[in-house]
């Protein structure tokens, strides 16, 4: 159940790519708040920064490859995001993520079993391993035993999905960074993973850090919502005042693109997010596929302005595009 009081704080959080002696931008400024037992989105098209951010807040970004600025906090406490034998203390006991491809979380020379016992010592096997299959059987897993004795690549995606939750909740920890879980499942076994996540927040209070590029999967989970473009928050509120009244152009034209059962031709956004090296330094990154753009839109960039309670936009034509 929600409580209404952040778990989890990203706090001005920017990260940048050291490239053939640059520094590209990646993410500027975000500022996300998780709720103690909620789910908040992360929206936007592929590239904007969405895992990037995620990878960067689990202290998962090698230096000096990346620099990452700004603050991370969890149940009140500083996350040591450089420090990686402290973020030992946080990654897995605390603060766990569900990557995309799941078959790239787990070493192909080890069976299920070899994953979740490693470490194990032969006393505590036995009950070890009960555990684990009343793990797996809570992720409607259906022959846990057979699983345990399977290598990844024996597995089914989804099924592997189901497991690596499983793996990642073995030390019970409050917070699930889920970067888009359900990109490679069919729609079926899309939908059985997402009423699973909910169950495990609301049964579990876990909360939730869902990112996706996919607007009905956030539509589905989330009660807050973030859009990121080109490494920029531009909208935030409430996820059902948001998909009500989306104020941002950018969101506008999200929601617009969205497939509905109807014989109407969908909206397609003219242009492409920008790549890497393209970022504008001033003004909006989404001007030149703006369609109220203005001149100001180009040269100044617009701070992230309050509409109402639990609404921001970052847009100089916020009354134009309602």
């Amino acid at each position: 159940m929600t409580t209404g009081k952040p778990i989890f704080m990203i706090k001005d959080v920017s990260v940048r790519l050291h490239e053939r002696g640059d520094l590209l931008p990646v993410v500027s400024s975000a500022s996300i708040e998780v709720s103690k037992g909620g789910c908040t989105g992360i929206i936007g098209e592929s590239g904007c920064g969405k895992s990037v951010l995620c990878r960067a807040v689990l202290g998962l970004l090698e230096s000096p490859k990346w620099q990452v600025e700004g603050e991370v906090l969890l149940e009140g406490e500083r996350v040591p995001i450089w420090e990686d034998e402290k973020m030992d203390l946080f990654r897995g006991s605390r603060m766990t993520m569900i990557v995309q491809n799941p078959l790239s979380a787990f070493d192909p020379r080890l069976t299920i079993g070899a994953h979740f016992l490693e470490g194990c010592s032969r006393k505590e096997h036995r009950k070890s391993r009960e555990k684990v299959l009343r793990q797996l059987e809570r992720m409607y897993i259906h022959d846990p035993e057979t699983v345990l004795k399977s290598y990844p690549f024996q597995l089914s995606g989804g099924m592997l999905q189901r497991v690596l939750i499983a793996l990642c909740l073995q030390k019970e920890p409050g917070l699930l960074v889920a970067d888009e879980p359900t990109t490679s499942l069919d729609s079926t076994v899309q939908k059985e993973i997402l009423k699973l996540l909910k169950e495990l927040q609301q049964k579990r209070d876990i909360s939730l850090l869902l990112v996706s590029h996919d607007l009905e999967v956030i539509s589905r989970m989330a009660d807050t919502v973030y859009v990121m473009y080109a490494g920029r928050v531009v909208e935030q509120g409430d996820m059902e005042e948001v998909r009500k009244k989306p104020l941002h152009p950018y969101t506008q034209g999200l929601f617009r693109a969205r497939p509905s059962f109807s014989k109407e031709r969908l909206e397609v956004m003219a242009g492409r997010p920008p790549l890497l090296g393209e970022i504008r330094k001033a003004g909006c990154p989404f001007s030149s596929r703006c369609p109220v753009g203005q001149v100001i839109c180009r040269e100044k960039l617009s701070p992230l302005q309050k509409v109402q309670q639990g609404h921001w936009v970052r847009c100089w034509n916020q009354e134009g595009t309602v």
